[in-house]
């Protein structure tokens, strides 16, 4: 496998990690469905994943509050906390 096919299939997996449908990933890629069908099943448990915590936030999850530094390169701003 050279770097170009190495690439579309990097590409692949990430398309199909999004919930892009196989066939407009094979449209793309130009890759062979049977291939693209294999990519699909090993991504199914991460998509499933990334389904049960989309909707999730902190409070979900039990982890207190959460701060966001704005400023994490200007120490000006931190040195009144």
């Amino acid at each position: 496998m050279n770097n170009t096919d190495k690439a579309k299939a990097d590409v692949a997996r990430r398309m199909l990690k999004g919930k892009i449908p196989v066939e407009e990933v094979a449209a793309m890629t130009g890759l062979d469905m049977e291939l693209l069908k294999k990519m699909e099943q090993e991504v199914a448990p991460e998509v499933q994943e990334a389904k049960i915590l989309q909707n999730l936030d902190n409070t979900d999850l039990n982890i207190g509050d959460i701060l966001f530094d704005n400023y994490s390169t200007d120490e000006k701003a931190d040195e009144n906390y």
